[in-house]
């Protein structure tokens, strides 16, 4: 007696095979914007800890009397910190008497790594966490996140961080949350 061998048609297996690319292109496009999302949210956080530290660095210069533009103010121990004449930190032993952040992307990463004390490290090259700029009529500064493996200018980046010293201001920005940098 003959039988007949069971098995899957080569429709079937195509079939199979074009399902199953459908379901890994779906949970691959998936986790990528999870992994967005969870970029997007670490930045914002950290945002948020530099915002606190700037606002505590101005509580103690309200605490001080409110004394105008002043050098090297002891804030979080050492007394290196200056800041301008609305209470907001300009740079670590800045040097003049100006309201500008000090000494170039210098007194921006100065003011970061002084203040933030524990958190991501920035310097002006992009072979650290972030990478500090300064622009704007000297007033502010932005922290474009290079962990991401992002190489794009300041206006272009995808994630950072931008400080207005003019009015103490902190804000996440960059491609992916809608705003330049």
């Amino acid at each position: 007696m003959y039988t007949k061998a069971k098995g899957y048609t080569l429709i079937e297996l195509i079939i199979v095979i074009i399902v199953l690319a459908i379901i890994a292109v779906s949970a691959y496009s998936r986790y990528v914007d999870i992994t967005t999302e969870a970029r997007i949210a670490t930045n914002q956080g950290i945002a948020q800890s530099f915002d606190s530290a700037v606002s505590s660095a101005n509580i103690r210069w309200r605490i001080e009397g409110s004394p105008g533009r002043i050098q090297n103010l002891g804030v979080f121990g050492e007394e290196v910190l200056d800041f301008n004449s609305s209470g907001w930190p300009i740079g670590v032993n800045k040097g003049s008497r100006n309201d500008n952040i000090g000494r170039g992307t210098l007194g921006c990463t100065s003011v970061w790594n002084y203040i933030m004390n524990d958190s991501p490290l920035s310097s002006e090259s992009a072979d650290t966490d972030y990478q500090s700029y300064r622009h704007s009529g000297n007033s502010q500064c932005s922290y474009i996140l290079r962990t991401n493996g992002d190489t794009a200018g300041r206006t272009a980046a995808e994630l950072g961080i931008r400080y207005n010293s003019t009015d103490g201001s902190v804000t996440a920005c960059g491609q992916l949350v809608g705003s330049n940098c």
